[in-house]
């Protein structure tokens, strides 16, 4: 498989396998006939906009506060990874 050789495709792109999760949304329609039509991806920073926590922290003076962190987003996890 791609994961096994340690590269995955994500974003249009061949990329090193990073993380079992990674963050995509891809639009679908089907028309009358029953055809299906890929009509719309977004991957990583692009769905933030979906996130309403992230809308209102781009209001406020610290933003996001993720300059100090080895790339954005690395205070996220899966719901089954964070420490209690």
């Amino acid at each position: 498989t791609d994961k096994a050789k340690g590269e995955i495709e994500y974003n249009y792109a061949r990329r090193n396998y990073m993380i079992t999760g990674m963050p995509g949304l891809s639009v679908f329609a089907k028309d009358s006939s029953g055809a299906v039509f890929h009509t719309y991806s977004c991957y990583s920073r692009g769905l933030d906009i979906l996130n309403t926590a992230y809308n209102l922290l781009d209001l406020v003076p610290k933003g996001r506060d993720e300059a100090g962190l080895p790339f954005p987003m690395t205070w996220v996890r899966l719901h089954d990874k964070y420490e209690t």
